[in-house]
């Protein structure tokens, strides 16, 4: 699969999971699982309370967060010894967090829909007139697209050159 029909494909089916079942996190999440067959009902689960910016809070947004942890489950550190992959993750999570900020103008829920998801009459009137569907689906599909292209990169970079590949995983971030 080339690097565009990667990142459209894992961008449709985010944005199609978060109008059809709701939840950005689990939306974003469930996405890479299904296409890098991640499957891991613990991930779900455990992105269940970051939508809507951790519990409709309005703090990061479900889909950033989903984001680093698609991140960690490809190149995290699965033992606490394991330092070098903590180390490694932080590049293409801060690269996610760059895009991501430069994309929405802000990581916050709270910020990028206009809409305080705590306040009742505010949640109802974001859900009803729509916008969730048009304003969410957007951003959980963009976001799924930015981290596909980040894997993407990352998988090419360090097959085509092993010796960028050492460099890669011992640099510092």
């Amino acid at each position: 699969m080339t690097r565009e029909e990667f990142v459209r494909t894992v961008g449709e089916l985010a944005s199609h999971n978060e109008v059809l079942f709701k939840g950005c996190s689990q939306a974003t999440i469930s996405a890479f699982q299904e296409i890098l067959g991640l499957k891991d009902t613990l991930a779900l689960k455990a992105a269940t309370g970051f939508a809507g910016g951790i519990a409709r809070h309005g703090s990061t947004c479900g889909a950033l967060t989903a984001g680093i942890m698609v991140i960690g489950m490809k190149y995290g550190r699965d033992n606490l010894e394991d330092y070098d992959s903590l180390m490694r993750t932080y590049a293409p999570v801060s690269k996610l967090i760059r895009q991501f900020k430069e994309e929405f103008g802000s990581m916050n829920c709270r910020d990028i829909t206009k809409t305080d998801l705590l306040d009742f009459e505010q949640m109802k009137e974001f859900y009803i007139s729509g916008r969730h569907d048009k304003e969410c689906a957007v951003v959980v599909g963009k976001t799924a697209r930015m981290v596909a292209g980040i894997l993407y990169d990352i998988e090419q970079e360090l097959f085509f050159d092993m010796e960028k590949a050492e460099k890669w995983w011992k640099k510092p971030c």
